[in-house]
């Protein structure tokens, strides 16, 4: 396994190397610039050409675009984002960062959400499949995986922060003005903010999650062994949870690699639609603005949880299942 490790490691510098190259590319080749929205502090103006190229050659945008991508290169190897072109200027490294923290804890209560809903679930309707209850919870998780993201976190808004039921805040992860006693009062600040988005996050992948732990027990259930240990006289529950939920939760072990891009880019929609400022809403505003260094910093961010995220579902897989043979 250390060999089959060390190899795959190998590999991901390459296609790391691509993603920023396409990246670096596409970047480029939209239209407008960082600057072309500026205005003259002095006269209320828009700069002139002669003040857009003196800014673009301070910062060095007037090079050639393989100069300019050698030179972000060189910086990368060293960990070194630069500064970001948007009117803060502040280093892009402590801009992702901070909304990086914003962003992993929101998303990982989502995935508990989703985990601790969706494989029981899953559990439930492989252990009662066929049956009339469990043919009307796969068509309300089919019509909740068919509404969008953002229709359903307008729903959630319409119905507990507007209607009769409103309890919950709208915007933010922190009540405005608010200065907690204590930590337990920021973090039930913290948790009541937090909620809505979570639980929308959650919501929009229970369905998949049910969907494969489903399947994965119902599979295991119609294994010789199950079988075997059902003529023993082993009780169900112990059946269901010992032998046939440890050998069919694989599927939604390899479904995690795929979660782990979306845990750390965080959610555009949701994010931009409770006013939550992590990597996903940052990610907006970086490709709105032109702001290349904050783009290139983020791609870098998704591609490596990307790569992270496949390399971990391998081994997640092999330990699970460890009679597995490695190519």
């Amino acid at each position: 396994m250390r060999v089959w490790l060390l190899r795959r490691l190998a590999l991901c510098a390459p296609t790391l190397l691509g993603v920023t190259l396409v990246t670096f590319a596409l970047s480029r080749m939209a239209p407008g610039g960082p600057f072309s929205g500026l205005l003259d502090p002095s006269e209320g103006k828009p700069l002139t050409r002669e003040q857009l190229a003196s800014i673009e050659r301070t910062l060095g945008l007037d090079r050639s675009l393989p100069e300019q991508y050698l030179r972000w290169l060189d910086r990368f190897v060293r960990f070194d984002f630069g500064d970001s072109l948007a009117a803060d200027r502040r280093p892009v490294r402590a801009k992702v960062l901070e909304a990086f923290q914003v962003s992993i804890g929101l998303q990982a209560a989502a995935v508990v959400l989703m985990y601790g809903v969706g494989v029981p679930l899953g559990v439930y309707c492989a252990a009662r499949a066929g049956s009339r209850l469990e043919r009307l919870l796969g068509g309300g998780l089919f019509l909740l995986h068919s509404v969008p993201v953002l229709l359903l976190g307008t729903l959630l808004i319409a119905l507990f922060c507007t209607g009769r039921l409103a309890s919950l805040p709208l915007l933010g992860l922190s009540t405005p003005g608010l200065r907690p006693a204590n930590a337990w009062e920021a973090f039930v600040d913290l948790a009541r903010h937090a909620v809505l988005p979570a639980t929308c996050l959650a919501l929009a992948h229970v369905a998949g999650i049910t969907r494969y732990a489903r399947a994965g027990v119902l599979e295991a259930l119609h294994q010789p062994f199950i079988h075997a240990a059902r003529a023993r006289g082993l009780p169900e529950r112990r059946l269901l949870a010992r032998h046939a939920l440890r050998n069919g939760i694989l599927p939604t072990v390899t479904l995690f690699g795929s979660i782990l891009p979306w845990l750390v880019g965080g959610s555009v929609a949701v994010e931009t639609l409770f006013g939550i400022p992590g990597l996903g809403r940052l990610s907006i505003d970086s490709i709105l603005g032109r702001d290349y260094p904050t783009v290139m910093a983020l791609s870098v961010l998704v591609g490596t949880a990307t790569m992270a995220g496949f390399l971990l579902t391998d081994v997640l897989y092999v330990l699970v299942r460890r009679r597995i043979e490695l190519p």
